[in-house]
């Protein structure tokens, strides 16, 4: 976990049904929920300054375009997107006592048109924290990707009045083998390599 700095577009998430047909216009809905687990615990996200958040980047791999995405306080999210392929380069993580971090997830996902709903699946991450003297913290977060349309369909239906035969999957594919950064050109081409070869079925 590293201290967090840059600068990038920001997409706060999409609450209401008139939101999701103006974005369909042009763009996708792509939503999904992220899960944060402290030493095996369900945590609570927040969204002040005295509660600990998240906040995705995304990277579309076709233009290096960086997203910042929101999440609401159930981790839940609705992002409008341009059809292309995301990496989820990092999640900001900011902590109560001793500020900014950053994790490396390591998943990545593909918008195939515009038009359409996707459901990206469920981000969840273990982290395994050390808290020093002073109060910082250290430690190692284990990720994983995982389909509970069943729940989060539901969800969609009553929040947006889409159904699940409206939605279409396109869920989060997790590899440890993905690049920490996108910043070089063998980091960029390596990540393409791996993604391709999962999402699409490119040989690598």
């Amino acid at each position: 976990m590293l201290a967090l700095g840059g600068c990038v577009t920001r997409e706060t998430t999409i609450e209401t049904e008139e939101q999701i047909r103006q974005v369909q216009a042009n763009q996708s809905v792509v939503f999904g929920r992220i899960e944060w687990l402290e030493d095996g615990e369900k945590k609570k996200i927040g969204s002040g300054v005295f509660t600990m958040s998240l906040e995705p980047q995304l990277v579309r791999l076709e233009d290096r375009a960086r997203i910042n995405g929101e999440v609401n306080e159930g981790g839940r999210f609705a992002w409008p997107l341009e059809p292309g392929t995301y990496l989820m380069n990092k999640i900001a993580y900011r902590d109560p006592w001793s500020g900014n971090y950053f994790v490396t997830p390591k998943v990545a996902f593909a918008v195939l048109e515009n038009g359409k709903t996707y459901y990206i699946g469920v981000l969840e991450c273990d982290f395994e924290r050390k808290r020093d003297f002073i109060g910082g913290l250290s430690g190692s977060v284990t990720c994983r990707t995982l389909d509970q349309s069943d729940q989060d369909y539901e969800y969609v239906e009553k929040k947006f009045a889409i159904t699940g035969e409206d939605i279409e999957k396109s869920v989060m594919i997790h590899d440890t083998r993905l690049p920490g950064t996108v910043d070089t050109t063998a980091e960029f081409n390596l990540a393409m390599s791996i993604v391709n070869a999962i999402l699409y079925g490119a040989s690598q």
